[in-house]
């Protein structure tokens, strides 16, 4: 018996039943169900959470305001890499053997290819309150070296289902909802996988070692200050679920969720609060202590505050069709055949923004997210968005037509 990775892959996140013949395309399965991973499981470990929650939360994040007067935290007596530290002594030392990218959960299109090393520059302009970026390593000690192969890919992901059915136990013995029937599907799917990787096995394949887990922290500073901080692996998450995410390609990748919000000094402040605009620095050093040999850095900017798109027809389905904010540019049509609105909003990440609002409307479908655009049905309306360019400036357009 085997199981068919990509079916099976869909199954953990939205609940499709695995068929069909043995994996071909495992590089292509785990870069798609990377990402339909994150959505559904954010950093939870490997039992998936309600999307449409996790969408929405996304969404209320991704509208909040941002307030220039925020203070950035401070702590002269922190050490190097906490939050509200001085980073001049851990860059005066930089890590040629680590790097930040782009990374296409944000900006469709603009990933790392794996090779080469990414060296500092510009990451781009953010309008979301929540970012990602990949962290790139070259060395065996965070992972890096093997290619991965089918049959590692495998494994990993047997490692992450075990988990995730250990977890599902856990929760049935401590009274959450969790069915007989579902335990049993999963049981069914572990079985698939572990004869798909046993199968392998008695064919002579040989898989590359077991990777160690990239143990990084990402630091964003503003005039040499920590100002906003995040580890990999993110809380919470397991090796298994580490070992999983990543692409091991001789460098090593991995996604870093960024929250471009404040971190909290100890006996100070919660932190928390969105960062005001401006270009900030990012460094990417090995989560270690003393932390030394901080690559970097990169910049990333924070557009000033926009209000949402003004100067819609009263008409217009503001409700169900929300924006992020922006600069309306124009607009043509009316509620019977429906409208085509063109609006200038700042950020690479536009496009995603833009996604998860629609995503996050109570009763919404998306059909589908992709570098070119994506489409949205929500309540009593059919939504499509496609990025463009007019002039320098940065702009979505939207066709929106009843359904």
């Amino acid at each position: 018996m085997s199981i068919d990775l990509g079916t099976a892959l869909h199954d953990v996140v939205d609940g499709a039943r695995p068929e069909g013949p043995p994996p071909v395309d495992v590089a292509r399965v785990r870069s798609r169900a990377r990402r339909r991973r994150a959505v559904h499981l954010g950093a939870r470990g490997a039992v998936g959470v309600g999307a449409a929650g996790a969408v929405a939360l996304a969404a209320a994040s991704l509208a909040s305001t941002r307030d220039d007067r925020v203070v950035l935290p401070t702590d002269p007596d922190a050490a190097p890499g906490e939050c509200g530290s001085d980073v001049t002594a851990v860059r005066g030392a930089p890590d040629p053997t680590l790097g930040l990218a782009p990374s296409s959960w944000s900006s469709p299109g603009s990933a790392f290819e794996g090779w080469p090393m990414p060296r500092p520059g510009d990451l781009g302009t953010y309008v979301g309150r929540e970012v990602y970026v990949q962290a790139v390593s070259a060395l065996p000690e965070d992972g890096a070296g093997a290619h991965a192969t089918e049959l590692s890919s495998a494994q990993d992901t047997l490692a992450v289902l075990e988990q995730g059915y250990a977890e599902l136990v856990a929760a049935r013995e401590a009274g959450e909802d969790v069915t007989q029937d579902e335990l049993d599907e999963r049981a069914r799917i572990i079985a698939g996988f572990r004869a798909t990787v046993d199968e392998a096995l008695a064919r002579g394949e040989v898989p590359p070692p077991t990777p160690e887990v990239a143990r990084l922290r990402v630091l964003v500073t503003h005039d040499d200050r920590v100002v906003a901080t995040t580890v990999l692996p993110a809380a919470g998450t397991s090796d298994a679920a580490a070992r999983w995410a990543r692409a091991t390609s001789g460098l090593l990748t991995e996604e870093v969720r960024l929250d471009l919000v404040t971190c909290a000094v100890d006996g100070a402040d919660d932190g928390g609060e969105p960062l005001p605009s401006g270009t900030y620095d990012l460094f990417v050093v090995r989560d270690r202590e003393p932390l030394t040999g901080a690559a970097g850095p990169w910049t990333l900017t924070v557009p000033p505050h926009a209000s949402v798109v003004p100067g819609l027809p009263d008409d217009f389905p503001v409700d169900a069709v929300p924006m992020p904010p922006g600069h309306l540019l124009s607009v043509d049509g009316d509620a019977a055949g429906g409208w085509t609105v063109e609006a200038e909003v700042t950020g690479v990440d536009r496009l995603v923004v833009a996604n998860a609002l629609l995503t996050g409307v109570d009763g919404a479908r998306e059909e589908y997210l992709d570098p070119f655009g994506t489409g949205v049905e929500v309540p009593g309306w059919s939504v499509e968005v496609t990025p463009g360019e007019q002039g320098d400036a940065t702009t979505l357009v939207y066709e929106v037509r009843p359904r």
